[in-house]
């Protein structure tokens, strides 16, 4: 599953259907992270999502030590911390900064103990931190693509429920929502994107991918749709530009995505910056 993309890619092997499956695996990772990093940082979750990434790690040892897709790993691990912290009495009490850090450093921490203990090559843990967008299989982009329309699904239905949440938790229950059983479904949808995720960016680099558009366009984004929306073409810039960074440069695709949604934010900031005097 997680394999390291191959050095020197000549023009050929740039029109090969390895890329293509990359590009595709790309557009629809952006399609699902500009409305879940939108709602994430609506309502300061990009710290629990970096949580469940680093404790990922523990999901693929544990896939691997019991012969079974990685994934499955993954998603158990992510299912159970979110079902852990649901138990506590106050859901925002147990996601404060340092509970999160004790899981989300311990989880690392278990990980790499446990893919230690793997036989030698069986799994490249440089992909598993840091992702491996160019070794996209056929497999991975259909389990990523069925992911994503569900995420999509759910987002449609509850999604003035989960703006109403990152408004107001108060006015929403004053509606009549359910907050606590809409913030649970949120939880839960930031896990399955995790495990779905963490093959296209890495453990690490998850919630870069998922805060950093999302920030740029909240420079100058008016409505939450408008938010979503721009957060998507910064999305869709940031992926453009690692790609290319990845065949020009030689450089690991997902770390150049970050750096180019990190360098699309810097130059958003100085824009932004400067043409403020004009507007006012």
């Amino acid at each position: 599953m997680f394999r390291v993309k191959p050095r020197g890619i000549g023009m050929t092997e740039w029109l090969d259907d390895f890329v293509v499956r990359a590009v595709i695996a790309g557009l629809i990772m952006v399609t699902i992270a500009a409305p879940m990093g939108c709602l994430m940082v609506w309502q300061r979750l990009a710290f629990l999502s970096d949580t469940l990434g680093h404790a990922a790690v523990m999901g693929v040892g544990l896939g691997l030590l019991l012969q079974v897709q990685p994934i499955f790993g993954v998603l158990a691990v992510a299912l159970l911390i979110v079902f852990s912290l649901s138990r506590v009495t106050s859901f925002n009490t147990a996601l404060s900064e340092t509970t999160l850090a004790i899981i989300s450093h311990t989880g690392l921490a278990g990980g790499i103990i446990l893919v230690g203990l793997l036989p030698a090559n069986t799994v490249n843990l440089e992909a598993i931190l840091f992702g491996d967008l160019l070794a996209t299989t056929t497999s991975d982009l259909l389990t990523l693509l069925v992911t994503t329309m569900l995420l999509l699904f759910v987002l449609l239905h509850h999604w003035r429920s989960f703006v109403a949440v990152s408004v107001s938790r108060e006015i929403a229950q004053a509606e009549g929502i359910e907050v606590r059983n809409v913030q649970f479904l949120m939880y839960i949808m930031i896990a399955l994107l995790v495990a779905v995720m963490m093959k296209v960016m890495g453990v690490l680099l998850i919630a870069a991918m998922l805060v950093i558009p999302t920030t740029s366009a909240r420079l100058f984004s008016r409505s939450p749709e408008q938010m979503v929306f721009i957060s998507g073409l910064y999305g869709l810039a940031a992926l453009a530009g690692g790609i290319t960074g990845s065949f020009h440069f030689d450089w690991q695709t997902g770390p150049a995505i970050v750096v180019s949604a990190t360098l699309l934010l810097l130059l958003t900031l100085v824009v932004t910056r400067s043409l403020k005097p004009h507007l006012e």
